[in-house]
């Protein structure tokens, strides 16, 4: 995984640089703005105005410029009426921002809330010196640039015998953390070598065994830290001097133009077409389809959100997002020790999102959606095409064959994707929300990009990673994602409970008969009563599930809910009295339930930039043990990668998948996809391949059944 940190930055004037992203204005509604809505350029103007005359000698690099969401107890009451009547919708919530800036030079970090409908800064913090906020693009891009030409890097080069001008490529890292102590604000950076001049070459290949590392508030080098290149046998023993060649490396690309081994192979166009359209229906940031309706959103730090997702008119979530992700590494070895980023709350998924490309990243009739976000210099960036909504095809939902008449029932599964894509460094993950036409929402995460990789002595191995490349070790690592869940199943009176399938006692007494053959078992329920957590068991096929204890299925006369489907994948393995534990306390176990409160967001706390256990986050909010049975609850779900490298994921990997789900759980009192069509080869228009040729199916076969 890779970078993001830091604090203020040094240069007096905002440097910024980024690719596949234009700024361009957005015309404000002709009626009030839904509360939901992102800022318009007029009302972003007005609230960095206000700010800045709270601070008129100061010179202030913004960090975050962003609509604040209303409070649950207005915003939630206010969606209902709004559904009752969209054609007219109840008076509009007071509108504020919440910015976040620093003082350019300096470490002074300052939140401040406007009301933008009264036109006054409503309050102002400044955040405690131990919070450390998230590094931007402008920093990042003026660092490197600085690390390239610093005169301690050009002497390292030396001591490894290569010119002192020898291009050079240098990846930010976050800075992590090396003691429970408070640290200056600093920023690391990951160094490689260019194998040729083309901007695209792998620098990966190539791995410089030292980090430089920059005071991210004077800009300055502050040391060289050099990494072990040895394995366990070393022990820490330096030994770069000795075995670091340029000669010991050899190029390993995966840019078609670049390659020289490999011959691009024949693939056969697929094109997913759409002839009618999409069935889905768009009205600003309000999507419609198949009895589902939501409203999305985005911010700087989750990207995509979603809002107010119903499904035919009932209210399922409040709210739902990817709160944070960990990603640590396992070598113990410094500095390599400090590697353990954050990507949301160090970096911002929204900061770092990938402008999407019509027939690239989506296929089919696609709908894009612009995202926007704030200018160190106070403008506002409009990010074109972040998010994509499409449908696909994803095999059969239904089928059944009646034997006895040999007559199939088959309905296919058609989903609706919002896709968006963020590149931290080296890394990218792949974010798809999706729901299907039975109820289902499925989160999707994949992760690509390039293996963050050291250098290694020839022919040697080691326990902390795989030799992926002469010369290359790819560390292991874990990859723990947080997805936040804020239900609100026909209300918000919800609970969450677990349920084990356990055996029951084996009997054989004729005056019990329990279990006389010892085939019995039975479901045993588990309530959070109160805020805390609890872990999956596959053991016991534990099953969590989100309910509704106030609205009881007529037909089950259990309450209504959903359950959760996710994959019980390894926790955190970093040591619980360790740093890298307590800035992750999110990461040891599975499942959480909080009571909602405003502005709860963050799994890992709201500053993780260099965080050492100070940043709050979910380890220090269930320490209130409030009620969580039958009221308003956050569901906090923890999934993960535990990422060993293998050689076949170099120079570039192919995508690991991990899917969570929340599918109806006597929710509904029928299967509510009855109501689709049949599958027939009239509405899908296959062809028949045969020999090689193409042609169009029988007509006399257009139908699925045979009946």
């Amino acid at each position: 995984m890779a970078p993001t940190a830091i604090a203020s930055p040094a240069a007096p004037t905002p440097e910024v640089s980024i690719k596949s992203k234009a700024s361009s204005p957005s015309t404000p509604p002709s009626a009030p703005p839904h509360p939901l809505d992102a800022l318009y350029p007029e009302e972003h103007k007005l609230v960095v105005d206000i700010v800045r005359r709270s601070r008129p000698d100061s010179q202030l690099w913004f960090k975050t410029i962003q609509r604040r969401e209303p409070p649950k107890a207005l915003l939630a009451p206010w969606l209902d009426a709004w559904h009752l009547d969209p054609t007219n919708p109840p008076a509009p919530l007071p509108r504020k921002a919440e910015v976040l800036y620093v003082v350019v030079g300096t470490d002074n970090v300052f939140e401040s809330i406007v009301d933008i409908d009264n036109k006054v800064e409503e309050s102002t913090i400044q955040v405690e010196k131990c919070h450390k906020t998230n590094l931007d693009l402008g920093e990042l891009e003026k660092f490197e640039r600085q690390i390239l030409s610093a005169p301690a890097v050009k002497k390292a080069l030396e001591e490894l015998g290569l010119p002192a001008d020898e291009p050079i490529a240098a990846d930010p890292w976050i800075y992590g953390s090396d003691t429970f102590e408070d640290e200056p604000t600093y920023i690391q950076f990951m160094m490689y070598l260019k194998p040729n001049p083309d901007g695209d070459c792998f620098h990966y290949a190539y791995p410089l065994p030292f980090v430089p590392v920059i005071d991210a508030i004077s800009g300055e080098v502050v040391r060289i830290d050099w990494v072990y290149t040895g394995d366990s046998a070393d022990g820490m023993k330096h030994t770069w001097k000795e075995n670091w060649k340029k000669e010991n490396f050899k190029p390993n690309e995966y840019m078609p133009h670049l390659q020289t081994d490999y011959k691009q192979r024949d693939v056969k166009p697929y094109i997913v077409q759409q002839p009618e359209g999409p069935s889905f229906t768009v009205d600003g940031q309000r999507i419609q389809w198949q009895n589902w309706d939501m409203r999305i959103s985005w911010n700087a730090r989750e990207g995509l959100v979603l809002h107010d997702v119903r499904y035919d008119g009932r209210s399922l979530f409040y709210r739902l997002s990817l709160s944070d992700m960990t990603v640590p590494y396992g070598d113990p070895r410094p500095p390599l020790h400090r590697k353990q980023a954050f990507d949301l709350g160090d970096a911002g998924a929204g900061v770092t999102a990938n402008s999407l490309s019509l027939g690239c990243d989506c296929l089919g009739s696609i709908k894009y959606f612009d995202g926007r976000i704030a200018l160190p210099d106070g403008g506002q960036l409009n990010q074109k095409n972040v998010v994509c909504l499409h449908e696909q095809d994803d095999g059969i939902g239904m089928k059944h064959t009646n034997y006895r008449t040999e007559n199939p029932y088959v309905v296919r599964n058609r989903i609706l994707v919002l896709q968006t894509i963020i590149t931290v460094a080296n890394y990218e993950y792949l974010f798809n929300w999706k729901f299907d036409q039975s109820g289902v929402i499925t989160y999707e995460t994949r992760a690509t990009g390039v293996l963050s990789v050291s250098a290694i002595d020839p022919g040697k191995v080691s326990p902390y990673g795989n030799v992926v490349a002469p010369g290359v070790l790819a560390t292991n690592h874990q990859h723990i994602f947080c997805l936040r869940i804020d239900p609100r199943l026909d209300g918000d009176e919800n609970s969450l409970h677990y349920e084990d399938s356990l055996p029951m006692p084996f009997s054989t007494e004729e005056d019990k008969k329990l279990n006389p053959y010892g085939t019995g078992y039975y479901v045993e329920k588990t309530t959070l009563k109160q805020e805390g957590f609890a872990d999956l068991d596959p053991t016991k096929s534990r099953v969590f599930k989100i309910t509704n204890p106030t609205r009881i299925n007529p037909i089950s006369g259990k309450p209504r809910g959903y359950k959760i489907h996710m994959p019980a994948t390894q926790m955190l393995l970093a040591h619980p009295d360790s740093v890298a534990a307590s800035r992750a306390e999110f990461a040891q176990h599975h499942v959480w339930v909080t009571k909602y409160r405003d502005d709860e967001l963050w799994c890992a706390g709201k500053y993780t930039n260099q965080s050492r256990g100070k940043a709050g986050g979910l380890g220090q909010i269930v320490k209130n043990r409030a009620s969580t049975d039958s009221t308003d609850i956050v569901v906090w779900l923890n999934f993960g990668l535990t990422h060993n490298p293998t050689v076949e994921q170099f120079p570039i990997m192919w995508h690991e998948t991990l899917m969570v789900s929340l599918r109806p759980a006597d929710f509904f009192t029928y299967n509510p996809a009855l109501d689709l069509p049949l599958s027939t080869q009239s509405f899908n228009k296959s062809v028949l391949v045969e020999q090689g040729d193409e042609r169009p199916a029988e007509e006399g076969k257009a139908s699925c059944c045979s009946k």
